[in-house]
C-alpha cells in the first residue's frame, strides 16, 4: 500500500503543479487554446481512447485486462500551433502515471498526466484471484476460500513448518506478494497481497496446519456393507475396490485422510444403492490422496459413482495423485453428485470423467472448485450436462473441458466460461435455447464442427464483448487455415438468435462451406472477427441472410462471403472485408424486393455470377461501389415488377461496373439492361461502365427500353462500337457522359 500512496502524492503535486501554470499562463493565446490543447490521445494497439479531463489537465485511458503496460505506442493529435512531449508515436511505460508538457504557441508549457488503467475487474477475479497455491515439499495443495480470502493447507504430522516453498499459480495480469517459489515461516498465518489489473489490492492469509496425528490406522479392504461414519482420529487406508452399497450411507468427517494404495478405489453405488457424504470445511478439508511416501499422479486408481448413487456430496475435499485408469480422479457414471469447494489435483487421467443416460451424468451443484495438473482433460462431460458446471471455478494445466454427444434441450441453458477451452473432436448438433457466455474458448480437432438449429427450434445466443469475446479455433498449437469445419446456422435457427464479439480462427476445412455457414435462417451477426479460413468467410444459402451484419472483420482465401441477391442490402455498415486477390463478396440469383433497399459500399467488391441476374423493386447503389461480373453475367433492371434504380456516385468516388477477369479485354461480360417496368425516375450518375459489349454488334454496355437519367459517366472498352442504345420511344437525359446514345 505505501507503493500506491507515494504514486498518489506525485499524482497530487503534479496537479498542483498543473494549476499553478494554468495561473502562470493565463494569457490571450493559451485561453484560444483551453480545453483544446490535446484534441485526442489514444493508444495503438490494443485501441483504446483516452478520456480527456481539460479542467484538470488528466487524460484517462482504459485498455483491456492483461495488456502489458510497460510499453504502450500512442497517437496525439495537437491543434497545428502546439506540440507535445514525448512525441505521438513514442511507445511509454503507463506501468505508472506518464507526464506529458505540451508546449502552447506563446513559448509557455502545460502539464498533462496520462493514467492507463484496465477495468475495474475485482468481480472478475472473484474466486480466482489465485487459481492454485501448493507446498512443493511435501506435497500438500491448499484449499481455496474466495469469498474470505483464506486459503487453508495441511501437511503431514513433523512437518518443519519454518521454511516451506510455495508453487502459487495466478491468472493472466494478477501478481502477488511474496512471489511463487518464496520460502516462508508458516509457523503462523502468512498474509499474501494480491495486486489487480485495475490497480487495486487485496490481502490473503495463508495458514498450514499439521495433520492431527491419528490414533490408529484402519486399513479397508472389505466393501462397506452398514452405515458408517470415518472419523478424523484415524487414517484410513483402501487397499483394492471397496464398494459402498446395500443402502449403505459412507459419511466423512472434516479433517479426515483417507490414503489409497496403488490400484485401489472407491465405488459407490455400482449394484445398489449407496451414498457417500464427505462435508469438510475450508479450516479442515477431507483429504484422498496416495499412500505412497512420494506420490506422483495416477498413484491410485480414483473414486467412482455410478447410476445407484443417492444424494452424494462432496465440499471442501481434496482429491490427489489419482487416475491410474484411462477416465478420472472422480468419476460420475449415470448419476448427479454435489461438488463444491474442493481440488482435484495431480490426475494421471482426467481430473473428472462423467458417462450421461438421459437426465444424469453430471453435477447437482458444481462451484469454487479447482482442478489442475492433470495428464488429460480437466472434465468430460456430455453436452446435455455442460450447464451444469456452476461458477467461479478454475481449472488451468489441463487440456480444457471435452464436450461429447450433441445438446437437444429447449429449457434455456447457459455454457459459461471457464477460463479453460471446452474441447470439440466431433460434429456436435445444438438445438434448443444457449447462450454461451462472453469470454468462453472452443477449440476444435480437424472433425469439429458446431452445428445450431438442424432438428429443433434453436436460439442461440454468443454474444462477447470487446475485451472479452468468445472464441472458436484450433486445438492444434500452429493450426493453419481449415484446421477444423465451421459454425453453420441451420433453418430451425431462429430470428432472435445472435452472434456478436465473436472470433472465428483457421475453420474453413470443408471447402464448399465458409468458416460460418447460414442456410434457411438470419440471424443478428455484429462484431464478429472470422480469419484465416481456408474456404469462404460466409457462405448463405439463397434464403439466407442477416437481422444485422455490421461492423465484422473477415478475411479469407476465397470469397469472403457469398450470399444471393435478394439479401445483400442485409450487408450493413463499418465491415472490414479483407479478400484475397480476385475475390470479394460473390453474388448470384434474381431478386424482386418489396421494400426499398441499399446496397452499401463494402470494402471488398461485389462479384456478380449466375448469368442474366433481374433486379426489381426500389434499389440503390451507394457511391464507391465496384461490381465485377464473369463473362456471361449481367444485369437486367424491371422485368417483372416496377422499378427505379439510384446509382448515384461521385466524381472521386464514382460506381464502377466492370469484368472479374484477371487479364480484362473489351467484351469480357455482357453490359446493364434496363427494361419496360424501369421508372423514368431510375438515375446514373458518375458510373463507369468497363470492358463489356459481349457478343459484339447486339450487345450493348447500356440499354434502355424506357426513358431514364444518365450523366457523368463513362464507357470504356466497350467490344461494340455502339456503346449505348435505347428505344426509339425512350428519352434518356444527362450531361457529361463519354458516350452518345442509338435508337434499337
Amino acid at each position: 500500500m505505501k507503493k500506491f500512496k507515494f504514486i498518489a502524492s506525485i499524482i497530487c503535486a503534479i496537479i498542483l503543479f498543473s494549476s499553478a501554470c494554468k495561473k502562470e499562463h493565463n494569457n490571450p493565446s493559451q485561453t484560444i487554446s483551453t480545453g483544446k490543447q490535446i484534441t485526442s490521445f489514444s493508444i495503438v494497439t490494443p485501441l483504446a481512447t483516452g478520456v480527456i479531463d481539460t479542467v484538470n489537465k488528466i487524460i484517462t485511458i482504459t485498455v483491456p485486462v492483461g495488456t502489458n503496460l510497460t510499453s504502450l505506442t500512442t497517437n496525439i493529435l495537437l491543434p497545428s500551433s502546439l506540440s507535445v512531449t514525448p512525441a505521438s508515436g513514442q511507445a511509454q511505460n503507463f506501468s505508472s502515471p506518464v507526464i506529458y508538457t505540451v508546449n502552447l504557441p506563446d513559448n509557455t508549457t502545460s502539464i498533462w498526466i496520462v493514467n492507463v488503467k484496465t477495468p475495474s475487474s475485482q468481480s472478475t477475479y472473484k474466486g480466482k484471484q489465485i487459481t492454485s497455491f501448493s507446498i512443493v515439499t511435501p506435497a500438500a495443495t491448499g484449499v481455496i476460500d474466495s469469498v474470505n480470502k483464506k486459503i487453508t493447507i495441511t501437511v503431514p504430522v513433523g512437518t518443519n513448518l519454518t521454511s516451506l516453498t510455495t508453487n502459487i499459480v495466478l491468472p493472466t495480469g494478477v501478481s502477488i506478494t511474496p512471489a511463487s517459489g518464496q520460502a516462508q515461516n508458516f509457523s503462523s498465518p502468512v498474509s499474501y497481497l494480491v495486486s489487480l489489473p485495475d490497480n487495486s489490492t487485496c490481502t490473503w492469509v495463508v495458514t498450514v496446519t499439521t495433520s492431527s496425528s491419528p490414533s490408529t490406522t484402519v486399513t479397508i479392504n472389505k466393501d462397506v456393507s452398514t452405515s458408517v461414519t470415518w472419523t478424523a482420529d484415524k487414517l484410513y487406508v483402501i487397499d483394492g475396490d471397496i464398494n459402498i452399497g446395500n443402502n449403505t450411507v459412507l459419511t466423512i468427517e472434516p479433517g479426515t485422510i483417507i490414503k489409497f494404495n496403488a490400484g485401489s478405489s472407491l465405488i459407490i453405488g455400482y449394484s445398489s444403492n449407496g451414498t457417500l457424504i464427505a462435508n469438510g470445511t475450508s479450516d479442515k478439508p477431507i483429504t484422498f490422496t496416495s499412500s505412497a511416501a512420494i506420490p506422483a499422479a495416477g498413484a491410485w486408481d480414483g473414486i467412482y459413482f455410478y447410476s445407484n448413487t443417492l444424494s452424494t456430496v462432496l465440499k471442501y475435499c481434496n482429491i490427489q495423485y489419482a487416475g491410474s485408469n484411462s477416465e478420472g480422479a472422480l468419476n460420475i457414471i449415470k448419476c448427479d453428485i454435489s461438488v463444491d469447494f474442493s481440488n482435484i489435483s495431480n490426475s494421471g487421467s482426467d481430473g473428472i470423467y462423467t458417462e450421461y443416460s438421459s437426465p444424469k451424468g453430471g453435477f447437482t451443484t458444481f462451484s469454487n472448485n479447482t482442478i489442475t495438473n492433470t495428464t488429460n482433460y480437466g472434465i468430460e462431460i456430455n453436452a446435455m450436462k455442460v450447464s451444469s458446471i456452476g461458477s467461479a471455478n478454475t481449472i488451468t494445466s489441463t487440456k480444457g473441458v471435452y464436450i461429447f454427444g450433441d445438446y437437444k434441450n429447449s429449457t434455456a441453458q447457459t455454457w459459461k466460461n471457464l477460463g479453460a477451452p471446452y474441447i470439440i473432436t466431433h460434429e456436435m448438433f445444438v438445438d434448443g435455447n444457449l447462450t454461451i457466455e462472453a469470454g468462453t474458448t472452443f477449440k476444435f480437432e480437424s472433425s469439429g464442427w458446431l452445428d445450431f438449429g438442424y432438428y429443433e427450434s434453436t436460439t442461440v445466443n454468443m454474444v462477447g464483448t470487446s475485451t472479452n469475446p468468445i472464441t472458436f479455433t484450433s486445438t492444434l498449437s500452429s493450426p493453419t487455415a481449415g484446421a477444423w469445419g465451421g459454425i453453420i446456422f441451420y433453418p430451425n435457427t431462429q430470428l432472435s438468435s445472435t452472434m456478436s464479439y465473436c472470433i472465428v480462427d483457421y475453420a474453413g476445412k470443408n471447402s464448399f462451406y465458409g468458416a460460418v455457414d447460414i442456410e434457411g435462417c438470419t440471424p443478428t451477426f455484429n462484431n464478429n472477427t472470422i480469419r484465416n479460413s481456408n474456404s469462404f468467410g460466409i457462405t448463405l444459402d439463397n434464403t439466407a441472410g442477416f437481422k444485422a451484419f455490421n461492423n465484422n472483420s473477415i478475411s479469407s482465401v476465397n470469397h469472403v462471403i457469398k450470399i444471393s441477391t435478394l439479401h445483400v442490402p442485409d450487408l450493413g455498415t463499418s465491415n472490414t472485408l479483407t479478400a484475397a486477390t480476385g475475390k470479394g463478396i460473390l453474388v448470384s440469383t434474381n431478386a424482386n424486393y418489396t421494400n426499398a433497399v441499399t446496397w452499401k459500399k463494402q470494402t471488398a467488391d461485389f462479384y456478380i455470377t449466375g448469368g442474366a441476374i433481374g433486379l426489381d423493386g426500389t434499389i440503390t447503389f451507394e457511391a464507391g461501389t465496384t461490381f465485377k461480373f464473369d463473362g456471361d453475367t449481367y444485369f437486367y433492371f424491371g422485368y417483372y415488377a416496377n422499378t427505379t434504380l439510384t446509382a448515384v456516385g461521385t466524381s472521386g468516388n464514382p460506381i464502377t461496373f466492370t469484368t472479374s477477369s484477371s487479364s480484362p479485354v473489351a467484351g469480357s461480360w455482357t453490359g446493364l439492361y434496363f427494361n419496360a417496368s424501369t421508372q423514368s425516375t431510375t438515375t446514373l450518375n458518375y458510373c463507369i461502365i468497363n470492358y463489356c459489349g459481349k457478343g459484339g454488334g447486339s450487345n450493348y454496355a447500356l440499354e434502355a427500353d424506357v426513358s431514364m437519367s444518365v450523366s457523368n459517366s463513362q464507357i470504356n472498352n466497350c467490344a461494340n462500337s455502339v456503346k449505348a442504345a435505347r428505344s426509339s420511344s425512350a428519352t434518356v437525359t444527362g450531361t457529361g457522359n463519354n458516350f452518345t446514345w442509338t435508337s434499337l
